[in-house]
Order: structure tokens, then C-alpha cells, then sequence
């Protein structure tokens, strides 16, 4: 078995003449929680099914503890907690039933676990699922990612509809069970504000194709936004290297770097800003930075 969590090796996924996932190389150590930043349409829903054979690959490998996706796929899903975005349950059962139901799929389930997750939660166990809001539905399927006590938890934009207050408490829940067990979480949301308060890496993928992948202390280290202010026309073209994207205006140049050396900034000044500020970013910003520079 490997002592990665998940492993992607040279992942390609078409659907026709469409290239959803391009290449995709990814390790996820066990044990870390693993963001995975995209726009809608990136690939991020692909690469998860794929994960979990509900998709097969085109070309490539994957696996999850050294399980292969598609030869290894029961094993796996065995091991695995899964929640999508927009769930289907049977909304005729109540809480207490569909979670009993979900449990005899699993030979590891934990009973015990499952009461402390209802009640922690404040889920209704009589109600019936179809009258639940949209949050307390959400609860209800990390109930059933979790009660199986997985080793890899995988989590596709599952917080998206739901207010704050149901977001903080549904990530709480998802950290304090699966890491106080030393378990792996595999993160994919578009609320990127919310991803960057529980990741401890995160790879950014646009248009199927992987553009980095870092420590998200590391990344926070490396982009930076530098504001350099000239007394004059502010030049075309600046002596740095590793530019992700530069805003101008009449008399300031606000230039995103990827690998920041305080070195630039004596570069800048030689070259006739007259003033530097170095900015540090979210992780949004680097998100937003990054992909706008694609654009441009």
C-alpha cells in the first residue's frame, strides 16, 4: 500500500472531443487536508468521480491508500467517506432511518459515533429528510460520510447554499472527526475563504489543466502584490521575474508575483519607483490573481 492518501498520475478524462481533465499529477499526504481550487468547470467534479469510479479515466492512474480507482474500486469505497454537492437521498425516511440504512453498507460503521454526530449536530431524528432545509440535509450526509469512520474523506463543494453559521459548524464536525483520527480529507469549494481556514495544501487547477500546488503556508510565503509608485509614466515592462498579472495606472504599477524575493524591490527602484509597499494576499486573491492572469 502507499503512504499517500490519494495519488493522480498523469490523469486525462475526455467526454468526446472535450478535454475535461488534461494530465493531471497530484499526491495528497495522509493525514493533511488537501484543498482543491478550480472555477466551475475546471475539472475539480471529474477528477472526484473519478476517484471513485463513478467515472473512468481515459488515460492515467488513481488511487486512494494505494487502492486503484477502477481494479481496487470496492476496497475503496470501504475505506472512503463521500459527499457530494447535491446529494440524493430517499426523502420519504427520516433522519434516524436513512442513517441506519447508509450504515449497513459499511462493515466498519460506528453506532456510537453516529449518535454523538446527530445529537452534536442538532439533527430532528423523526423528521423526515424531504422536510429538512438545505443545511440540515448537508448535516445529515456528513453524518453518513462519517459514521464509517473513513480514512479519506472526500468533499465536493459541500457547504455550497448553506448560510455561515451552518458552515463553520459543518467544518468544525468534519476536522474534529476525521483529523482527531488521523484521517485525510480531500476538499474541493468554490468558497475559497472558507477552504483556506481548514487546508494545509491546496492545488489550483484551470481548464483541466494543474497551474500549482503548494503548502498553503508556502503559498501564502511566495505571491505577494507589490505596489511600486513612479513619479513619472509608469514603464511597459518591469526587471522581475515570476509576474502573474500587473495592474497600471498614471503614476502606480500593482504587480502580482508568484515567487517573492525582497530583492525585486531594489530592481524596482533601480528601474525608477520612487516607493514600494509589499501586500501579502488571501488565499482568494491568489486564486483571483492567478486566473486573470491566465486570461490576460
Amino acid at each position: 500500500m502507499s503512504s499517500k492518501g490519494i495519488v493522480i498520475e498523469n490523469f486525462t478524462k475526455r467526454f468526446g472531443n472535450v478535454v475535461a481533465v488534461d494530465n493531471l499529477s497530484l499526491e495528497v499526504s495522509e493525514g493533511s487536508i488537501f484543498g482543491l481550487l478550480g472555477q466551475n468547470g475546471a475539472g475539480k467534479t471529474t477528477t472526484i468521480q473519478t476517484l471513485l469510479n463513478l467515472l473512468q479515466p481515459t488515460d492515467g492512474g488513481l488511487s486512494v491508500l494505494g487502492f486503484d480507482s477502477v481494479r481496487d474500486s470496492l476496497e475503496l469505497r470501504k475505506r472512503v467517506g463521500y459527499l457530494p454537492e447535491d446529494p440524493t437521498y430517499y426523502g420519504w425516511m427520516t433522519v434516524d432511518e436513512i442513517v441506519g440504512f447508509n450504515a449497513a453498507f459499511y462493515p466498519t460503521w460506528d453506532d456510537e459515533l453516529a449518535e454523538k454526530l446527530l445529537e452534536d449536530l442538532g439533527l430532528p431524528r423523526d423528521r423526515k429528510v424531504r422536510d429538512l432545509s438545505r443545511g440540515m440535509q448537508a448535516k445529515v450526509g456528513l453524518v453518513m460520510a462519517l459514521g464509517s469512520r473513513p480514512e479519506v474523506l472526500i468533499l465536493d463543494d459541500p457547504t455550497s447554499g448553506l448560510d455561515a453559521v451552518v458552515r463553520r459548524e459543518f467544518l468544525e464536525a468534519m476536522i474534529n472527526n476525521v483529523q482527531s483520527e488521523g484521517g485525510t480529507v480531500f476538499f474541493s469549494s468554490h468558497l475559497i475563504h472558507e477552504m483556506e481556514r481548514v487546508v494545509d495544501e491546496v492545488a489550483l487547477i484551470h481548464e483541466g489543466k494543474l497551474l500549482m500546488r503548494a503548502s498553503l503556508e508556502q503559498l501564502k510565503l511566495d505571491f505577494k502584490k507589490i505596489r511600486a509608485i513612479y513619479p513619472g509614466v509608469v514603464p511597459e515592462s518591469f526587471p522581475i521575474d515570476s509576474l502573474v498579472r500587473a495592474e497600471l495606472d498614471a503614476h502606480q504599477a500593482l504587480l502580482t508575483v508568484s515567487s517573492y524575493d525582497p530583492a525585486m524591490d531594489a530592481s524596482l527602484r533601480e528601474a525608477g519607483a520612487e516607493s514600494i509597499e509589499v501586500l501579502d494576499l488571501s488565499l482568494e486573491e491568489i486564486f483571483v490573481e492567478t486566473v486573470k492572469g491566465r486570461r490576460e
